[in-house]
């Protein structure tokens, strides 16, 4: 082999080791500021007024979660999944999402864009502020929201991961009115800050997709609004709770549905 191919190749393996070191550190600084906020999420629990009569799905979504024999204060989860960021296109992603029965959300993700290349974003949500940062590696800083246009975003997301929350459902701070048999409109009030989705159900009761109108879209720099829906794939049962565990995310471009988070929750905790 000639000295200079072996020069290149030498090169190369010092470039990909340098690359997974810096990975490896940026990851690890990552996980540590996320597990920092998770401790004050979890120790910084408020309580709010529960609504004395649900309407029907509420109702039996909370009944079936098992949360009568199954109270918590948190639920930590960790989701596992793809990312899509253009059709047919999937990124592998790993997400740990923490929820409590007020409006607050506390979520961090990683994206694989490729063996070398990993981006993660951290996304919070209380007392009608919202905050996401990306990162490249996750030390690198690619982006930030801010905006009341997205803390909304984040009270419709809040709202709609209820699925996974039913303690929020049955939130005094939640008002409900039913559009048809199937189909009931869900705003959460939090100060000065509403939000609104749409639960649908199927014909046996389940909420098995939700839709939102007061979500926005990052693109580059920007917010979008779009609209935004959640399909239920299948529920099962973690930690004494029914709750889905196989879910789709979903942008509404033209009347049809661009999937660009499709996961699985492989782990949720009680706390």
């Amino acid at each position: 082999m000639p000295p200079f191919v072996k020069k290149v190749i030498a090169l190369l393996v010092i470039l990909v080791l340098a690359n997974a070191g810096f990975v490896l550190y940026g990851q690890a600084s990552f996980d540590a500021t996320f597990q920092q906020l998770a401790r004050a999420f979890a120790d910084n629990n408020a309580t709010l007024p529960r609504r004395s009569a649900l309407p029907s799905p509420v109702e039996k979504a909370v009944e079936r979660s098992g949360l009568a024999a199954h109270p918590y204060k948190t639920v930590a989860m960790q989701l596992n999944g793809d990312y899509f960021k253009k059709p047919n296109k999937p990124m592998p992603m790993q997400a740990l999402l923490l929820l409590r029965p007020t409006p607050d959300l506390l979520r961090a993700d990683r994206i694989d864009a490729n063996a070398l290349v990993t981006f993660n974003a951290l996304e919070s949500y209380h007392a009608g502020r919202a905050k996401m940062q990306t990162m490249l590696f996750g030390i690198i800083p690619t982006g930030e929201f801010t905006s009341k246009a997205f803390a909304r975003s984040e009270l419709a997301r809040t709202l709609a991961y209820g699925l996974f929350n039913p303690a929020l459902l049955a939130c005094a701070c939640v008002d409900y009115r039913p559009l048809d048999s199937r189909h009931l409109r869900a705003t959460i009030h939090d100060g000065n800050l509403t939000a609104s989705v749409i639960f649908e159900s199927d014909a046996r009761g389940d909420i098995v997709t939700v839709l939102s109108d007061d979500r926005v879209r990052p693109v580059k720099k920007s917010l979008v609004p779009t609209p935004w829906r959640l399909d239920v794939v299948r529920y099962g049962e973690k930690d004494g709770l029914r709750m889905p565990v196989e879910v789709k995310e979903s942008w509404m471009s033209g009347g049809r549905p661009f999937v660009y988070a499709a996961y699985q929750v492989t782990s949720a905790k009680r706390l």
